[in-house]
């Protein structure tokens, strides 16, 4: 055979395997248990699941370094719609972002903030309960967090130590906005029970009509208590018997806990719902006094408008000359899309604050 035509034949058979492999593959990958990829992410390692779905570790494909939960759900879920919808609206530090969320043929994905530092029941099932000064910066930030939630006439009605994240600093960062609901005014009341007992206000656990405001609070003040005694302060193994003593018993407290806790405890967790304080006093209650005014400073502060700030307008020229329709990204982001674009810009965006 003539050399030119031996070459022929041989870029010919290496066509050919190439072809084959590619096939593979490809095949490979259709028929593979692993998920590798979901929308503009590249997945990771599994990171938690439960009756919810699967939650993943992810990165986004066009940002380098860039990292993101991405929580699966299935579409008939009851609460779904209600969690994205209030979720894409909160823009708060202490609150986990909601960047994206992406529909498949059989589920729907979150794409939120990435906290490392873990859930705080977690935390405390590790390390047990925490010094008095880390208390005072953690529930500071909650209590932050919940106000800015109702500033938006929005109540959460599912505050637990599972739902409070922690980023790489110890911040917090609060999630899960399944059970939120609008509420209009200090006169409108919700009737249908959710969330756990263990965090349950006495009004809601007797089947009442309830102020959703006044039953975070309660919700708040049992989480204050597990922070500072590494327990909860109502949890039997019988549901029935943790209901019987929210309704009947007050929390007995550890000599270790200090006296200006103890004041406000009793303040989170009165039985008399009309008798919890509004976030705003317990925001200036002489315990919170050191990490109070820079949470009052972030509810004071106004959000700029979108896109008027210098990082902004220089991010949005680089999208701009990587040949982006910009035109797009500002109508999906004012729009609270939470489509791919907006879910790029927004994480450009935190990229480029970064190194601010």
């Amino acid at each position: 055979m003539p050399p030119a035509a031996a070459r022929a034949q041989a870029e010919l058979h290496d066509q050919k395997t190439k072809l084959a492999n590619s096939y593979s593959e490809l095949l490979n990958e259709f028929s593979s248990k692993d998920l590798r990829t979901v929308g503009n992410y590249t997945v990771g390692r599994l990171i938690g699941k439960g009756s919810f779905g699967k939650v993943y570790l992810a990165s986004h494909k066009l940002i380098n370094g860039s990292k993101v939960v991405l929580k699966s759900a299935k579409k008939d879920d009851a609460n779904l719609a209600r969690e994205i919808h209030h979720h894409r609206q909160f823009l708060h530090p202490h609150i986990a972002r909601l960047y994206e969320v992406i529909v498949t043929e059989s589920l729907v994905w979150l794409v939120l903030e990435w906290c490392p530092g873990d859930e705080l029941y977690n935390h405390l099932l590790e390390h047990g309960r925490m010094e008095e000064n880390k208390v005072q910066k953690i529930f500071t930030q909650l209590v932050g967090a919940v106000s800015y939630v109702h500033s938006k006439s929005c109540v959460h009605r599912d505050l637990k130590l599972e739902n409070i994240l922690l980023d790489k600093h110890g911040n917090v960062k609060l999630v899960d906005f399944g059970f939120t609901r609008e509420y209009q005014g200090t006169t409108s009341y919700l009737q249908t029970w959710c969330g756990t007992v263990c965090y349950s206000a006495p009004e809601m656990l007797k089947g009442e009509k309830y102020a959703g405001e006044k039953v975070d609070v309660w919700s708040l003040g049992i989480i204050l208590y597990a922070l500072l005694c590494g327990e909860l302060p109502f949890d039997e193994d019988d549901e029935n018997d943790t209901k019987q003593r929210i309704l009947k018993e007050d929390p007995k407290y550890p000599e270790h806990v200090p006296e200006g806790a103890k004041d406000l405890l009793s303040k989170l967790l009165s039985r008399r719902p009309l008798l919890r304080p509004p976030l705003a006093d317990v925001l200036r209650h002489p315990w919170l006094q050191e990490y109070a005014p820079q949470q009052q400073e972030i509810l004071k502060v106004l959000q700029p408008p979108p896109f008027s700030t210098e990082v902004e307008k220089a991010t949005l020229q680089r999208m701009r000359s990587a040949g982006v329709n910009i035109d797009h990204v500002i109508e999906n982001v004012l729009g609270q899309r939470c489509d791919p674009l907006a879910g790029w810009w927004g994480l450009l965006l935190e990229k480029e604050e970064r190194k601010e």
